[in-house]
């Protein structure tokens, strides 16, 4: 189920002052993970870490941890930031990988390489000793093991994209297959339908580890042209945007793929 919140810090009552001291464990947890899949890209640009409830101010990335299959650590995986990266309730941690290192012909990428290497199995973890913003530790401690897979070096092309049309008259999903994984937010947030020039009311649905984006209006389709727009800001894992490669050579010229698509809700 897609997982994005978007709470106010103000809403919250959130503002910086340090939480009180816990006794015990808390029962805050880390319940959902993006991505979701168990195979990602060597070249995977960024992990989302979701609590279930808002974490405290103090640092969380000294509780995480990255280890290869043989527990072997993976020292400065992650960009180390004077700000993490929350979503505005603390809920939503984004890791990200060092650029740096993800990009070829870097210094950092030439002297260590890439955090993840293709064909490798690696565990996340997350000390329970995190706090929560009642100053409480985790309820638990959490970890979840994924497998590096080849460089994703195709960006997204929504001419490619396998699309299922829903029936006119009908609130049944449309359905687009990616054909590979993208990043979830970036699904949530940069693709909408519109009919008539305006935003189509609906609900998105992503399935399939991210493979897979359905819209359900809220109101049943009319049998007339509606159109998918999308930005040019979406991104797959590993960051590449239409006609555009995150770790792009210099020189290199894609072509810009069509960003708008029109479809025709069918007739029974």
């Amino acid at each position: 189920m897609l997982r994005v919140f978007l709470a106010s810090v103000a809403a919250l009552g959130l503002g910086g002052h340090p939480a009180a001291a816990c006794d015990g464990p808390g029962a805050t947890r880390v319940d959902a993970i993006y991505p979701s899949g168990e195979i990602v890209p060597e070249n995977l640009l960024r992990l989302y870490l979701y609590f279930s409830g808002p974490m405290a101010d103090a640092d969380v990335l000294p509780k995480v941890s990255l280890t290869r299959s043989d527990s072997a650590p993976v020292d400065g995986a992650f960009l180390s930031n004077r700000y993490e990266l929350w979503s505005p309730d603390r809920t939503r941690l984004t890791l990200l990988f060092d650029p740096g290192r993800v990009k070829t012909g870097l210094r950092a990428h030439e002297a260590m390489g890439r955090a993840l290497r293709a064909g490798e199995r690696y565990v996340l973890t997350v000390d329970a000793s995190a706090m929560d913003a009642d100053g409480c530790d985790l309820a638990a401690a959490f970890s979840h093991g994924f497998v590096a897979g080849p460089s994703d070096t195709e960006p997204p092309d929504p001419g490619l994209w396998d699309i299922d049309i829903p029936q006119a008259g009908t609130t049944e999903p449309l359905r687009i297959a990616f054909g590979s994984p993208h990043d979830h937010l970036s699904m949530a947030f940069r693709i909408r339908v519109r009919h008539n020039g305006k935003p189509l009311p609906g609900r998105v649905n992503l399935q399939a580890d991210e493979t897979i984006w359905e819209f359900a209006p809220r109101r049943s389709w009319a049998a007339e042209r509606h159109e998918i727009s999308i930005e040019d800001a979406l991104e797959d894992l590993a960051g590449n945007r239409p006609g555009r490669l995150f770790d792009q050579p210099a020189g290199l010229e894609l072509p810009r793929p069509a960003l708008q698509l029109w479809f025709l809700p069918t007739s029974e």
